[in-house]
């Protein structure tokens, strides 16, 4: 704890990671779980170790705004579902990182430690940054629409994104409550075994496996990557079937392409409605952004969202038909590198209908852009097979590290 708010206080001027963070307190916490460990509790791998969180998580004792001024006093008196998790696994919290305001898409003030010009993504922003620039081993954030791959390939770490559902969202900001996720951060692939073990015990722990089957899937939304995007995904297909992978190229169908449509309307429906109160009354302290969001959200009637509804279940059962034959999808996780942060934090075009479908995804960097900045790759399994993504994610980084 030492070293980490050591590298805080050295570097946090420059990245901004932290929302709230009180040094005294860190190291109270790391004292009370070093003396734990020195006793022979053990609960879990996680044992003394410190995570941040987003603040967009209820936290007990922590300032918790939910990136708004409308929450600048908030201290909640009670944790979140997955912060109670953490404690039990014998982690700690560390502090609390920033979120874009209502884990939407407006800024808070973090920057990519890579290069202080240029977004770190969101909405969880702070989150991807501090593991990043080595403040944390781990963070938590939430996605709802690509607010933890994006942010994790922009800053150059891994981020996963559970199944929906595994990971408990009692006591964080709701808001849309059928696509909000929560998912974490590491270093490293093999560190998320570890987080996801001691948070999800639940999760059957399945065998890898063997000679998997891969589709690539360039997405309807192909087009739209960059030049340097698409040529380091091409390349990193190509390593993968030097390397003996079972590779097969996938093209969606028109469905998959509506889907982004969907996304984008049920997300906009659910966030006008989780926002209503504070559209009504404190208007003025919301960015201009979101209250387009909410006020967008206002249009979709409900035949549209039902539609949107159904869309998703017949591409869900679609996608079941095609995991009969195949294991693991993979595409890309951004469009690019990370944007400059005048021009916002990026466009989560290659991980909405993922989100919307609930799959699990992770994200690894595999190149440098000629700007200096990551470029991450994506890979998606069925739903609940989060463990042998995290597995096939390990073994295909090690793979094409030669």
């Amino acid at each position: 704890m030492e070293q980490l708010l050591t590298r805080v206080a050295a570097r946090d001027e420059q990245v901004l990671a932290w929302s709230w963070l009180d040094p005294a307190q860190a190291q109270a916490r790391a004292r009370q779980a070093a003396e734990e460990i020195r006793q022979g509790v053990r609960h879990s791998p996680l044992q003394g170790i410190p995570v941040a969180v987003k603040d967009l998580i209820d936290t007990e004792g922590m300032l918790t705004t939910y990136g708004s001024p409308i929450y600048k006093d908030h201290h909640p008196t009670s944790d979140a579902a997955i912060v109670t998790a953490l404690k039990k696994a014998g982690a700690y919290v560390m502090g609390k990182t920033v979120s874009t305001e209502f884990a939407c898409f407006t800024a808070g003030p973090t920057m990519n430690p890579h290069n202080p010009e240029y977004s770190p993504g969101g909405s969880s922003s702070g989150s991807a940054a501090a593991v990043a620039d080595g403040q944390v081993p781990f963070a938590i954030g939430t996605q709802t629409a690509g607010s933890v791959i994006r942010p994790a390939a922009f800053n150059g770490v891994v981020g996963l994104k559970p199944s929906y559902g595994v990971l408990p969202t009692a006591g964080t900001f709701p808001l849309c409550p059928t696509l909000d996720t929560l998912g974490t951060f590491s270093r490293t692939v093999g560190d998320q075994r570890l987080i996801l073990t001691a948070l999800a015990p639940h999760l059957p722990i399945a065998n890898a496996v063997k000679n998997p089957k891969i589709l690539v899937c360039k997405t309807p939304f192909w087009s739209q990557g960059d030049d340097e995007m698409l040529t380091e995904f091409d390349q990193f297909v190509a390593d993968c079937q030097q390397a003996g992978a079972d590779l097969e190229h996938y093209e969606m169908g028109p469905d998959f392409a509506a889907l982004l449509t969907a996304q984008q309307q049920i997300m906009g429906v659910e966030a006008s409605r989780a926002l209503s109160t504070h559209y009504d009354q404190q208007c003025d302290q919301l960015s201009a952004p979101l209250v387009a969001l909410i006020e967008q959200g206002m249009q979709v009637n409900n035949a549209d969202e039902a539609a949107a509804h159904n869309l998703k279940a017949r591409c869900a059962h679609k996608l079941q038909q095609l995991f009969r034959d195949a294991d693991f999808i993979i595409t890309p996780a951004t469009a690019g590198t990370a944007p400059k942060r005048v021009d916002g934090t990026g466009d989560p075009l290659f991980n909405r209908i993922w989100t919307l479908l609930g799959l699990p995804a992770i994200t690894f960097p595999i190149a440098e852009g000629e700007n200096g900045l990551p470029l991450g790759i994506q890979l998606i399994a069925p739903l609940g097979e989060d463990h042998a993504l995290i597995d096939f994610a390990d073994k295909l980084q090690t793979l094409t590290r030669a």
